[in-house]
């Protein structure tokens, strides 16, 4: 073994990782300078390392004790490794497993989005924890930012591909007891868990609608429409592609109850995903502002002055990227300024009033004006 990778275990750090293994100090051995840790399941067994690191034998300890460790558990030595190093981290791994030769490849676009909902889960679950509702219209949150910045991707693992996240759980500037004495990072990443479970078991159990009847009538809610759409980016439509997501908690504080340290996602349950993701996002009310889109389609009929009145579909741009299809009845004057728009590519309109929740095409009520942007917003 390579004596540069035992410089950098520190002995607390050492200490700590064996007591969360189940190790008991000696604390007898404290006064001569040694850690001395034993443990019931191995009896007359004992690891002994110096308390100092500058010690002449401090590196030679640490490399027998982690033999040790290695031949009682019967793991590798890059295993023990993985386990030290995320101690005091709580862990996701996306395991993505498909019909391909895993050995091979997956498409670069699918990795791509597949980090990118990595990325969007934490910060829709770290939403939640702040601000828990089925919809979140920005996540925008300074929290949830921060919480990104801690997270690290971590080396795959092998078999199949893994997309592995760890956040130091006490990484946050915000102090636990602000959170009922439970950090930040291990509530965002039990979100994660519950939403999860939640998802897979009304879909197994064909419990959707009951699943969102639920979110909708809980003061706060843990699943949000946010964390479905972040979910839907490790869905692959061209492949049969199961996800598997593993959760190893940070072993310095205590593991959380009731948790399933594996959850599947089965390909099919996607569209289930996108269904109960659109359902959870029409919870949002009413909205009085300004918006730009594209007229899409035009309807309408003439009226007694031979001029076009009536529906007009459009295409609203959001933040988020997205978009919001809606209907909006316009007088003449608005109308002939709608089909301007319509003829132009390069034409962009701009509609003030009140966009009313609820399914798309979604109306628009109360307008009080609409002119034409030819420059792209």
């Amino acid at each position: 073994m390579n004596n540069d990778i035992f410089e950098t275990i520190a002995p607390t750090d050492l200490r700590d990782f064996l007591k969360s293994k189940g190790w008991l100090l000696v604390e007898e051995a404290i006064k001569d300078g040694l850690y001395v840790l034993k443990n019931s399941q191995y009896d007359r067994r004992q690891l002994a390392f110096p308390i100092d690191n500058s010690a002449p034998d401090y590196l030679d300890c640490v490399e027998t004790v982690i033999q040790k460790l290695v031949d009682l558990e019967n793991c590798s030595f890059r295993e023990w490794m993985m386990a030290f190093s995320e101690m005091k981290d709580d862990a996701i791994g996306y395991r993505i497993v498909d019909q391909r030769n895993e050995s091979a490849y997956i498409p670069l676009n699918y990795a791509i989005e597949a980090l990118k909902g990595a990325k969007d889960i934490l910060l829709s679950a770290a939403h939640s924890v702040l601000k828990p509702q089925a919809y979140h219209p920005k996540l925008k949150r300074k929290e949830a930012a921060q919480l990104l910045e801690k997270s690290r991707f971590r080396h795959t693992e092998t078999g199949s591909f893994v997309i592995k996240v760890s956040t130091p759980v006490k990484a946050m500037d915000l102090q636990a007891d602000v959170f009922e004495n439970t950090p930040f990072v291990r509530q965002a990443t039990l979100v994660i868990n519950q939403s999860i479970s939640q998802l897979v078991e009304a879909i197994e159990a064909d419990k959707m609608e009951q699943l969102i009847d639920k979110v909708r009538q809980e003061p706060k809610p843990i699943l949000s429409s946010n964390f479905c759409k972040a979910l839907l980016n490790f869905h692959d439509a061209n492949d049969n592609a199961d996800l598997f997501l593993n959760f190893k908690w940070a072993s310095i504080i205590n593991k959380p109850l009731n948790t399933k340290n594996t959850i599947k996602i089965q390909s099919d349950y996607y569209s289930r995903i996108e269904d109960i993701r659109k359902e959870l996002k029409t919870q949002e009310k009413d909205k009085k502002d300004i918006f730009i889109g594209t007229v899409e389609v035009l309807a309408g009929d003439l009226d007694s002055s031979e001029q076009r009145t009536g529906d007009v579909i459009l295409d609203l741009y959001q933040q988020d990227g997205e978009s919001i299809r809606a209907r909006v009845n316009l007088k003449a004057e608005w109308h002939s300024l709608a089909i301007k728009a319509y003829e132009n590519a390069g034409h962009y309109i701009q509609i003030k009033g009140t966009l009313q929740a609820g399914n798309q095409p979604r109306i628009i009520k109360d307008v009080t004006s609409f002119s034409i942007i030819e420059d792209n917003p």
